[in-house]
């Protein structure tokens, strides 16, 4: 199948298949970032379930997920250093999949944090290995870099 152009839509899809990954990390990013603004609305909530559930001060660990998802969020939207970024990402996701997806979880139940880690972690390490991109700081300044060099 061809474009008015003459040039096939597969071709046009590798072309600019790079659109598609970057809205899914700049997504990924803005799911974090609303993450993190949950658990600062509820930081109560995450105190409880960190104290009955976990042998460290919820003090600490409760600061540290909202600081990596909000921070961390942030920093993959933009594509600023985004391998850190989702490096500091991944213990929560992880440990977040295993405690806190609720009474009964499984695929496809009730609750569906579940899932949702699941998808979160599996992004996660898409993007760990796919990097920044191209609409990212981080490919603005190598470019740059370049540029100068």
């Amino acid at each position: 199948m061809t474009t008015a152009k003459g040039i096939s839509l597969n071709e046009r899809l590798v072309e600019y298949r790079h659109f598609w990954i970057e809205g899914l990390r700049i997504y990924l990013g803005l799911l974090l970032i609303y993450k993190g603004y949950y658990f600062v609305e509820n930081l109560e909530v995450l105190y409880r379930i960190i104290d009955n559930t976990m042998p460290v001060t919820a003090f600490v660990v409760s600061h540290y997920v909202v600081f990596a998802h909000l921070a961390g969020g942030a920093m993959i939207v933009f594509g600023i250093l985004t391998r850190i970024a989702v490096v500091a990402q991944a213990p929560i996701v992880l440990i977040g999949a295993y405690y806190f997806s609720g009474e009964g979880s499984a695929f496809f139940g009730p609750t569906t944090e579940l899932e949702y880690s699941m998808l979160l972690l599996i992004l996660l390490v898409v993007f760990f290995f796919y990097g920044s991109g191209k609409w990212s700081v981080d490919h603005w300044i190598l470019r740059r870099r370049q540029e100068n060099s």
